[in-house]
């Protein structure tokens, strides 16, 4: 993904979602599924690099 992709635009607005809201829960599955849509995996591929840092993998290969 790349910065000028219209998935990572997408991803970045789900982080400003209000999910104590009933506006942000009900667009949350329509955003998702937009992204989904134009990359497919990306969203799955965002969700196992945040179990990973809470894992407390910093990504680094120098081991």
């Amino acid at each position: 993904m790349t910065p000028e992709d219209p998935t990572a635009r997408l991803l970045a607005v789900l982080q400003g979602i209000d999910l104590t809201s009933a506006d942000g829960r009900a667009g949350i599955g329509g955003l998702l599924s937009e992204i989904e849509r134009l990359s497919p995996g990306s969203v799955l591929q965002q969700a196992a690099r945040i179990e990973l840092r809470a894992l407390g993998w910093t990504g680094s290969r120098d081991r």
